[in-house]
């Protein structure tokens, strides 16, 4: 795993844990969502040794995508969490998908769109 692979793994593991913890209480999606964005850009920026993250527009834009992507996976448990399968499903699934959009958006291609958005 390189070029952070193993930090986004990390946090998945946080959201799928933390969606599964939530199915018995209503989670509050934003706040939650915010503090595993802010706990996953300290933990990049320490497993990477890459110091104080620079926080460029392209930065702030794709960790803003990213806890999008937390709130969704949150707002999915609390509404629909209905029985443990459930539950587990929309768990397991958001922390899949959060990883490989982190992946996408961290890599080159997703810098590239993010850019392209922000200027």
């Amino acid at each position: 795993m390189s070029n952070g692979s193993g930090t986004y793994l990390l946090i998945a593991f946080v959201i799928g844990f933390w969606g599964i913890w939530s199915a018995s209480r209503e989670p509050n999606s934003l706040m939650e969502g915010l503090g595993i964005t802010i706990i996953g850009i300290v933990a990049k920026s320490i497993m990477q040794w890459s110091g104080v993250p620079d926080f460029n527009n392209v930065m702030l834009a794709s960790w803003g995508i990213l806890w999008v992507c937390t709130v969704v996976i949150l707002e999915l448990v609390g509404r629909y969490s209905v029985s443990m399968g459930v539950n587990l499903t929309i768990s397991v699934g958001g922390a899949v998908a959060w990883f490989f959009l982190a992946q996408y958006i961290f890599g080159p291609e997703g810098v590239k769109m993010v850019q392209g958005w922000v200027g």
